[in-house]
């Protein structure tokens, strides 16, 4: 089962310990304000979708870090000025995230607001603080999930949009109309209700959905998943990716969009739940690497993984030490996102997912300034 995917082998563990030697890739920490202290037990917050591979990474040399999860707009702002019930200041500088920064997610805790210039005066995306960058990790494709069994293999983003949010984008009662498996191809379930799950308003994913598809408001029978308050169904699920991917291996009416690490399999390591193709794309690692040489015709919810910093402060040891780790072992790094269910960026080296170093660091929209 995925919650158990983040344990890593004996020989992967030995490997990276070795690995460690030397002085790391990542170089010193930032110079700048100390950091706020990680408080309550030393968590760090950010992308659920990214949960499960941090903390496989974070126990290959215990760093003491209490990955959390909850969300990328958490993990954000708590970079930033707070993040209300989890974090009410800043209290971490680095944070996995499954979209790259945006402006509109609390403010800016290191002088100024979003955009502005950097301190050679050039212009700075109004989407970046002062001092943040964009670490781009792997890629992911962000699913839409059925049962095996279910005999729809295809929706077009179109439908797409209108079983979540209507065919305008709006949630409104007049624009969600697909209620039925029928309307979307089903000849075996044809009247089959739709049951529809969603991430919630924190989540990255559900930013990168919306955003891709045009959608502005869910419509009303739409479910919420949230982690941290789990439906029973999903009882032993550690998060809520695993939740959608729970739902929709044990429930044949079930749609929910997830990243890949929702996807399920048996004991035997066959399939619970299936992606469907999109516009007749499969999100295939192929299809989601055209994110970066051929977006026109990758699968059309491709997307980056971000594991984000501030270099404007000072690092907390266990923070710095986990963001060292994956650049002085990027091959192991790749493996554990890759044994996840992520993509890699590219078949010719570890993270090669751009930026000035081809590292990734960097490679997104916030260049560090």
């Amino acid at each position: 089962m995925h919650s158990m995917k983040w344990m890593v082998s004996a020989a992967v563990l030995s490997l990276s310990v070795v690995g460690c030697g030397g002085q790391s890739e990542a170089g010193p920490a930032a110079t700048g304000q100390v950091s706020a202290s990680l408080t309550d037990g030393n968590k760090l917050f950010g992308s659920d979708t990214l949960k499960g591979a941090l903390i496989a990474i974070n126990s290959i040399e215990p760093k003491t870090l209490a990955i959390e999860g909850r969300g990328s707009s958490v993990g954000e702002g708590c970079m930033r000025s707070g993040s209300g019930t989890f974090c009410s200041g800043r209290q971490q500088t680095i944070a996995g995230m499954s979209r790259d920064f945006r402006s509109t997610t609390n403010a800016c805790a290191n002088g100024g607001p979003s955009g502005g210039t950097d301190a050679s005066g050039n212009p700075r995306n109004a989407a970046c603080c002062p001092g943040e960058r964009s670490n781009v990790i792997a890629l992911d494709a962000v699913n839409l999930w059925v049962h095996k069994d279910n005999d729809v293999a295809n929706i077009t983003s179109a439908n797409a949009k209108a079983l979540y949010c209507g065919t305008d984008g709006s949630g409104s009662a007049a624009a969600c109309t697909i209620t039925t498996w029928g309307q979307l191809g089903s000849t075996v379930n044809p009247n089959g209700v739709i049951a529809k799950y969603r991430r919630d308003d924190l989540s990255g994913t559900t930013d990168t959905f919306k955003s891709l598809l045009g959608c502005t408001n869910f419509c009303a029978d739409v479910v919420l998943v949230a982690d941290g308050a789990l439906p029973p169904a999903c009882a032993g699920q550690a998060s809520a990716t695993e939740c959608i991917g729970e739902l929709t291996s044990t429930n044949t009416n079930a749609v929910g969009y997830s990243g890949d690490s929702a996807r399920k399999v048996d004991g035997s390591n066959n399939p619970r739940n299936k992606a469907l193709f999109v516009n007749g794309i499969e999100p295939s690692a192929a299809n989601v690497r055209r994110l970066i040489t051929d977006p026109a015709n990758a699968y059309p919810l491709s997307r980056q993984l971000f594991l984000n910093e501030n270099t404007s402060f000072t690092k907390d040891p266990k923070e710095q030490a986990l963001l060292d780790w994956v650049y002085a072992n990027k091959g192991t790094a790749q493996n554990i996102l890759v044994g996840q269910g992520f993509i890699s960026c590219s078949t010719l080296g570890p993270l090669r997912c751009g930026g000035a170093a081809n590292d990734g660091r960097g490679a997104g929209l916030c260049k560090g300034n």
